[in-house]
């Protein structure tokens, strides 16, 4: 989404309650019962349109393309205050239950992340959705949060500093998920184009890093960094938007 779905080092975040200036995120990935994906989404798409056609009440809906749950339906419910979580509207909820749920086989249930401003690369919550978004999940080992931000936040500034136009959002899980849990995402339109380049196609971004940093810190701060990720902590999807299931913006 060129908007949508990394810096601040305290693990209790990722168990604190809400808090009211954070900028929070909701996702849920949805199954649709076999044969009845149509049916699926065109009741997603009736309920978008009658109760989230505004910026405010907005909904993006992904497709997942890669990886284990591919095929699931992702709904995003993005650039929220801690105090719209207070909100319920029992009509939409009636709507989705008429609508959507007789042709559902599962949900996996809520999960709730907080934008780590300035973790990310430029992001912007004005610009529409777009066609594809890249999910990377990690989860940081108890304790080692502070190895993985700190290479982490080095490449955020050098990225910055040597142009690089990719656009990415950062999140730590608020509740949900596993303890400990980082999620990037990337939202790009096109495969051929990729997400992003840098201003000087021909940079040494190694040799920058250190000039930046010191001798030898990237060897150093990416051996932290990797040790700091559990051993089956990463986890790569791919996601395709479905424009008729998302609020046209």
């Amino acid at each position: 989404m060129k908007k949508i779905l990394i810096l601040l080092l305290v693990p209790m975040f990722a168990f604190a309650q809400t808090n009211s200036k954070r900028e929070y995120w909701q996702t849920n990935k949805w199954t649709a019962k076999k044969g009845m994906n149509t049916q699926f989404e065109a009741g997603v798409a009736k309920k978008t349109s009658k109760f989230n056609n505004t910026k405010e009440n907005s909904f993006a809906t992904y497709q997942i393309i890669t990886g284990t749950d591919q095929g699931k339906y992702m709904r995003i419910m993005g650039n929220r205050s801690a105090a719209e979580f207070d909100i319920e509207d029992a009509s939409e909820m009636a709507f989705w239950n008429k609508h959507v749920m007789p042709y559902t086989e599962k949900n996996d249930g809520n999960i709730r992340w907080w934008r780590m401003k300035g973790a990310g690369q430029n992001w912007d919550n004005n610009l529409p959705p777009a066609r594809f978004i890249k999910m990377t999940t990690y989860t940081i080992k108890r304790g080692q949060m502070a190895d993985f931000f700190r290479f982490w936040r080095n490449n955020t500034k050098l990225q910055k500093e040597l142009g690089y136009s990719g656009v990415s959002g950062v999140f730590m899980l608020e509740s949900g998920g596993q303890a400990f849990q980082v999620l990037e995402v990337e939202p790009y339109n096109s495969h051929l184009e990729g997400k992003g380049d840098f201003k000087n196609p021909d940079v040494d971004y190694i040799e920058e890093y250190n000039k930046m940093f010191g001798w030898r810190s990237h060897r150093n701060d990416q051996n932290a960094y990797s040790a700091s990720i559990e051993k089956w902590g990463i986890n790569i999807e791919t996601g395709v938007l479905k424009t008729k299931m998302s609020t046209k913006l």
